[in-house]
């Protein structure tokens, strides 16, 4: 299921997924792997939230998987394979992160922060050509 959403406003999601890769490396930096990871996850999926506004008006509220249905149609068949990788591997990481015992390590914070930052910057690319 998707919600409609005033596409004017992707370029807020944009600004959260930048911001949150922010805070992402700063809590890296501050050996806050949790955070790092939390904050990474957000922001890969505010980077597809921007793109599915802009382009599309709606964005997923349900499974956050969903919003790759959005995307296909908007992206050329090899960046949405390549975009799918980089947000599956980082939606894997969400439930240990944000709701288990499990701490995160050094190696799943900056594979997270790197996964985030290849999608904001696909995503800043197709919204700036």
């Amino acid at each position: 299921m998707a919600k409609s959403v005033d596409p004017s406003k992707a370029a807020n999601y944009i600004k959260k997924a930048e911001e949150a890769l922010i805070t992402s490396k700063e809590s890296l930096k501050n050996k806050r792997y949790n955070s790092a990871v939390t904050n990474a996850v957000h922001s890969g999926i505010n980077a597809l939230d921007a793109l599915t506004t802009k382009f599309k008006g709606k964005r997923g509220i349900d499974d956050h998987t969903e919003v790759l249905s959005l995307v296909k149609g908007i992206l050329l068949p090899q960046e949405y394979k390549e975009i799918e990788k980089q947000f599956v591997s980082l939606i894997d990481k969400k439930n240990t992160a944000e709701y288990q015992p499990d701490l995160m390590d050094y190696g799943d914070a900056s594979n997270s922060i790197r996964w985030a930052e290849r999608i904001v910057s696909k995503v800043k690319a197709k919204l700036n050509p």
